[in-house]
């Protein structure tokens, strides 16, 4: 039998190598770590895995080199059960690799990233049929296969999740398809640096969004739908690396978006998700399961 996604993503796939520091270093300093740790990431590669440690079927597109670090991408989607059956390997090239210092003061991180030298997806390595065999599609840049991808979806109805890689003058050509733009804070003052978070998420309603989000972090954030403008909090964890916080938070309401929740029910899931996820380093080493979040949830009111 035949199984179908519920949530289909394409997106950067990566090999994240992850080190805290003591501090943020200055220029010439020479410094020593006391832990390392290598993971796999990517916006919708951790969203998709996120939403499958909830319970969500999950499928990735998109494109690795054939060297050990898209062999290590391939064995951790298998290992996460996320259908990688279209995540392409291109001979002769090497995948997206990442170095992210996390200081162990604050959990804030920065990231340094060696582009994959290999080709994106493009139209041709697409079905509509494989997009519409799912209920949400998500996306994180513009490019042809996903303005081809977000048509179909949004023909078929579906949600239309996406966290833009990119800035709004290039995100805007795909902002119509996109029914649920959730958009971190920095990229929100990109672009209207002079507007508070809340004018952000209305602007982003009023080119068609039916919910758009604006994340503010340890502050929680705004979404503004057909019911209006409404606030969400962060939950008090003791923060170790914020690292992937955005895309636990993406993958959780995608999931949410599956169960048909109400509003509120699912900004404060995903916001309880993206919360629990900064409790250890990694971009997935804390990622949920369903019964987790709801135990925190419970005991955090």
């Amino acid at each position: 039998m035949t199984s179908y996604p519920d949530i289909v993503g394409i997106g950067t796939c990566t090999v994240d190598h992850l080190m805290p520091v003591p501090h943020m270093p200055v220029n010439n300093e020479t410094m020593r770590v006391t832990n390392y740790m290598r993971q796999t990431g990517g916006l919708a590669s951790s969203s998709l895995v996120a939403a499958a440690r909830l319970g969500a079927r999950t499928k990735i597109i998109g494109r690795v080199g054939d060297d050990e670090n898209g062999a290590f991408i391939r064995q951790v989607f298998a290992d996460e059960g996320v259908d990688a059956s279209h995540l392409l390997v291109e001979p002769g090239t090497d995948s997206h690799v990442s170095v992210i210092l996390v200081n162990v003061q604050t959990g804030d991180r920065s990231i340094v990233s060696r582009m994959a030298t290999g080709g994106s997806i493009m139209p041709r390595d697409i079905t509509r049929e494989i997009i519409t065999a799912a209920k949400v599609l998500f996306i994180d840049d513009v490019t042809p296969a996903t303005m081809q991808a977000a048509a179909w979806a949004q023909a078929a109805g579906m949600w239309v999740v996406m966290d833009p890689f990119c800035p709004y003058q290039v995100a805007k050509e795909i902002l119509p398809y996109v029914n649920a733009p959730i958009v971190p804070e920095q990229w929100a003052r990109d672009w209207m640096p002079n507007q508070p978070a809340e004018a952000v998420a209305e602007a982003l309603y009023n080119e068609g969004a039916k919910i758009a989000i604006v994340t503010l972090g340890a502050r929680g954030g705004v979404v503004y739908s057909d019911e209006g403008l409404r606030s969400f909090p962060a939950y008090a964890v003791e923060v170790v690396d914020t690292t992937g916080a955005g895309d636990a938070y993406h993958g959780a309401f995608m999931y949410a978006l599956l169960q048909n929740w109400d509003l509120e029910r699912r900004v404060r899931f995903a916001a309880a998700v993206g919360s629990m996820n900064c409790r250890a380093l990694g971009g997935r080493t804390a990622l949920p399961t369903r019964a987790e979040v709801d135990a925190f949830l419970a005991e955090h009111g």
